[in-house]
């Protein structure tokens, strides 16, 4: 190397000043690794309260009963044709479809219509229910009146109320034009289901228990008042091949609570159907349609459950003043 070579090489080497260390810069990286490492935790801790809360919600609304799917709310009307949900039949009517071929459901399901009872016959049937059980009524939180057996709940038990009605010499309180309505509501729902369900009409015959209920946020008194467990009516009732109900009064305006529920066990949902005046839903009555009613929480809530058989051994008359023992 050249001896200019060497003194422009001193020249530089002496022209750089000795970078050093210093305590101040030493802390600053210790203080901004602590805020680096404080700034992860806080992250890793947001995480994991994010996944424990999406967990919680998942368990929460996840469950079979908080699974839930409105088929008819009670501030939408349902005009025209009605609307159904078509389930897969359960077994419990193989035999009877060879007794009763043209009769026991081949299509199982359910459907909800607010065209079929108008709003001047379901106030009518309100009224009748209200003159009914104004001479009787549970205890507890559960009320019926039957008007083909006659009986009224009473306390913790139960009263004929034609035979209530002659002691009361209340003989009236029930008109011919009552049962005029009640007789063509019911024919009115018979051709209904006989439709919907592909099934001749002829062969469809109205069975009892068929009742007005009133049901409140009362405690229960007995066994009769607990009308919120789940159940299957054919179960209860072996003659049942289809039930129906009229809703008499209006969820959220005259009561809250007593929502009716499927328990659809192939879609893992609860089917909800909100109740309003005038509503009619009716469902194949097997193992297909386990249902139960939600407890009222607050009012009152009145329907009538119309029931039907496809057997005629177990077939009911209509009501009717004349035949009752009054």
């Amino acid at each position: 190397m050249s001896s200019q070579a060497l003194n422009r090489r001193k020249i530089a080497t002496n022209n750089k000043e000795p970078q050093t260390v210093t305590n101040s810069d030493r802390q600053h990286v210790v203080n901004d690794r602590t805020r680096s490492g404080s700034l992860i935790k806080q992250m890793m801790s947001r995480i994991a309260l994010t996944v424990t809360i999406l967990v919680v919600v998942y368990y929460i609304t996840g469950t079979d009963d908080h699974k839930e799917l409105v088929m008819a709310s009670a501030s939408e009307s349902i005009p025209g044709s009605p609307k159904g949900q078509q389930v897969i039949c359960s077994n419990d009517y193989n035999e009877d479809r060879q007794r009763f071929g043209s009769c026991a459901p081949k299509l199982c399901g359910r459907f909800v219509s607010d065209a079929v009872v108008t709003e001047s016959e379901a106030k009518h049937l309100l009224s009748v229910a209200k003159k009914g059980l104004s001479l009787g009524g549970s205890s507890g939180s559960a009320s019926i009146l039957d008007l083909h057996s006659g009986a009224l709940s009473m306390d913790t038990n139960f009263v004929n109320i034609y035979k209530l009605m002659k002691k009361m010499s209340k003989e009236d309180i029930f008109t011919d034009k009552d049962f005029e309505i009640y007789r063509t509501v019911k024919n009115k729902i018979l051709q209904t289901i006989a439709i919907h369900f592909g099934i001749s009409g002829q062969h469809l015959f109205l069975t009892d228990p068929t009742f007005f209920s009133r049901l409140t946020s009362e405690a229960a008194k007995t066994k009769h008042d607990e009308y919120w467990h789940k159940h299957i009516d054919k179960n209860t009732y072996k003659s049942f091949h289809f039930t129906s109900l009229v809703y008499l009064s209006t969820y959220g305006r005259d009561f809250t609570g007593g929502r009716f529920v499927f328990i659809d066990k192939t879609i893992q949902k609860n089917i909800t159907i909100e109740p309003k005046l005038g509503r009619l839903s009716a469902f194949t009555s097997g193992s297909e349609n386990e249902h139960y009613v939600e407890r009222v929480t607050s009012g009152t809530r009145f329907a009538i459950t119309v029931s039907f058989t496809c057997d005629p051994k177990y077939a009911i008359s209509d009501p009717m003043i004349a035949t009752n023992n009054i």
